[in-house]
């Protein structure tokens, strides 16, 4: 193996190594990052601390913590069980009224949390152990809150949104309307998925 080749590969190398000794992702990206511009750019090492600083530097970026600490604090002041009571009362009547219930409740939260992850590990929680206890197959739940989660970080504001807007340079409040449509479209999409495979399997 030539030296040109090894300190090519050496931060990428690196960087899995750390990994494998369970290092966290932050560190584990700082570290790679540090050895490739030290051993591998020719930059000097006050370039990385300049571009760490900078990238904290970014307005629309701040609105990503901010967001997610709304959510917490309205998902502990008990507004996430308001809304599945609002989902209930909307869809709960329908075929399948608890696989509505899901979808409707990840479009209502993509205002709380942003995130498919967050949206997914709430709902897993909450809602499929209630549609398992009621008759419904735990792969169907599943498959309906996987899916469903999606919806989150479509509708607006979504973080997948700003983080886009900040490194494309794109106007935020452009793409959170262009997230509207497509959003609804999927939510309507999968309540009448849900519908068609509850009538087929007999849900109530």
């Amino acid at each position: 193996m030539s030296d040109s080749f090894l300190m090519e590969y050496l931060p990428v190398i690196l960087l899995f190594l750390l990994f494998a000794v369970n290092v966290p992702v932050g560190y584990a990206i700082a570290i790679s990052s540090l050895v490739y511009f030290l051993y591998t750019s020719g930059l000097p090492p006050s370039v990385f601390v300049q571009k760490i600083v900078s990238s904290t530097h970014s307005f629309p970026l701040l609105a990503v913590p901010f967001f997610i600490t709304a959510g917490v604090v309205m998902n502990r002041g008990g507004i996430t069980h308001r809304l599945m009571a609002l989902a209930d009362a909307l869809t709960g009547h329908l075929k399948g009224g608890l696989g509505h219930v899901n979808i409707v409740l990840s479009t209502l939260m993509g205002g709380l949390s942003g995130s498919a992850n967050a949206d997914a590990a709430m709902q897993g929680k909450v809602l499929v152990p209630e549609m398992t206890k009621r008759g419904y197959d735990k792969e169907f739940s599943a498959t309906v809150t996987a899916c469903s989660s999606v919806i989150a970080p479509i509708i607006p504001p979504g973080i997948g949104l700003i983080l886009y807007a900040y490194l494309a340079n794109e106007s935020v409040g452009r793409l959170f309307l262009a997230g509207f449509i497509p959003g609804g479209l999927l939510c309507f999409g999968l309540m009448f998925v849900v519908s068609r495979v509850s009538k087929k399997r007999g849900y109530r």
